[in-house]
């Protein structure tokens, strides 16, 4: 596979699901016998019961440069992640799905940006909820010679703030311009994003989840959809606001720790899932390495378990 396409994609392992034989159980029934339905179609017809291939952020995350001043770029390829040209190569690389992040704009458009605070030559961190889509579009590379670059800078997990660059850059974008321009073919994984620290207010995950499912009510248009959060109660509000979708819980499985009980464990995840008629958990892959056992406790669930992350 070209080296453009990053290690880190998101995949799918054993799909562990055992659906009711029966439509009429629940809506979460009918949602997972739905999924299995879209699977079934992805690659051209061809269902490979064993491994999907999502491309996280398109053709993977880019990293930001270390507090040592090595460049991410200087390492391997890249292309801006979370972009349509990102999304565009995953699928010429054949995914079946492209994984992204979908945050909402204080002025109510859904964007695709994967940190909760966008960083440009100031400094200053800016929430995304807290920007209008004006501000955002014109942040980062621009299409265009009228147009000014306003760069854009990231964090490093040392707390450093350096430039950040990819090999191959494309503008930031907006959820509808994914519908429209990325190849229909391709299914998109939406995680819908909320901050990690700071909590956010029962109103604030309703505007955003309402403003995000308008936008895919317009433009889905047949597309094969999963959505998917970190938040307990998002993904609880994704499954009882629409009976079309299946929704994940995303967790790290333990391997960090939170505030909320409900994210420190696979088990916890179960509980949210079950609790909430979810379709399946995506957990970061080291935590049922450790503990392959995990593994069981899903599948007896009845629910579905996705990967992702890097070996460590």
């Amino acid at each position: 596979m070209p080296s453009s396409f990053e290690s880190d994609s998101m995949g799918l392992r054993t799909p562990p699901v055992q659906v009711s034989n029966s439509l009429e159980d629940s809506s979460t029934s009918a949602r997972q016998i739905d999924f299995e339905i879209q699977l079934k179609g992805s690659r051209a017809g061809v269902f490979n019961p064993k491994v999907l291939v999502i491309g996280h952020r398109g053709c993977g995350k880019n990293n930001a440069t270390s507090s040592q001043g090595e460049a991410v770029a200087t390492r391997r390829p890249s292309i801006r992640e979370n972009t349509i040209a990102s999304f565009n190569e995953a699928v010429r690389n054949g995914v079946d799905f492209v994984e992204f992040d979908v945050q909402v704009t204080k002025d109510g458009h859904p964007i695709i940006f994967h940190d909760t605070h966008i960083i440009v030559e100031d400094m200053v961190p800016r929430k995304i909820g807290d920007i209008t889509l004006q501000e955002f579009l014109g942040m980062g590379p621009q299409k265009g010679f009228d147009k000014a670059e306003r760069s854009l800078y990231r964090k490093a997990r040392d707390g450093t703030v350096s430039q950040w660059t990819a090999t191959t850059e494309d503008p930031l974008c907006t959820l509808e311009e994914a519908f429209k321009c990325v190849d229909p073919s391709v299914g998109f994984n939406i995680e819908v994003k909320f901050d990690y620290i700071e909590e956010t207010s029962d109103l604030e995950l309703q505007r955003v989840i309402h403003c995000t499912m308008e936008i895919v009510r317009q433009h889905s248009n047949g597309r094969k959809i999963y959505l998917s959060s970190f938040h307990p109660d998002a993904a609880h509000l994704l499954g009882s606001m629409q009976s079309t979708y299946p929704v994940f819980f995303l967790t790290l499985g333990g391997l960090y720790r939170f505030n909320d009980e409900r994210r420190n464990s696979i088990q916890a995840a179960i509980t949210v899932c079950q609790q909430s008629q979810l379709q399946g958990i995506v957990t970061e892959v080291n935590a049922v390495l450790h503990e392959p056992s995990l593994i069981s406790l899903v599948k007896e669930a009845h629910l579905w378990l996705f990967t992702f992350g890097e070996l460590k």
